[in-house]
């Protein structure tokens, strides 16, 4: 109904969601933080403890909680991952 305010014409046909805080694999949602909080936290959160890596858009220097925040940590973190590598198995 709402949206027929807007688009008259418009027939909705399908609607599909889902709930991330119940599915086992997720229970979660995207992160939310206080003012301030990132401003205290981001660069203990961003420290690697070799040999575990974690890559999250929510812990990106930029676009936090977006795909662009995520594919900068993923990038970052495969960087980190490769010195490790390089610096323990140097002859490969």
């Amino acid at each position: 109904k709402d949206l027929n305010k807007f688009l008259p014409n418009v027939k909705v046909t399908y609607v599909l969601g889902h709930d991330w805080r119940n599915d086992p694999f997720i229970l979660s949602t995207w992160s939310w933080y206080r003012p301030g909080q990132m401003c205290s936290s981001l660069k203990a959160l961003q420290i690697a403890e070799p040999p575990i890596f974690f890559a999250s858009g929510d812990i990106a220097d930029g676009w936090r909680g977006f795909i662009d925040g995520a594919i900068e940590s993923g990038l970052t973190n495969a960087r980190y991952i490769q010195q490790y590598l390089n610096k323990r198995f140097p002859s490969h």
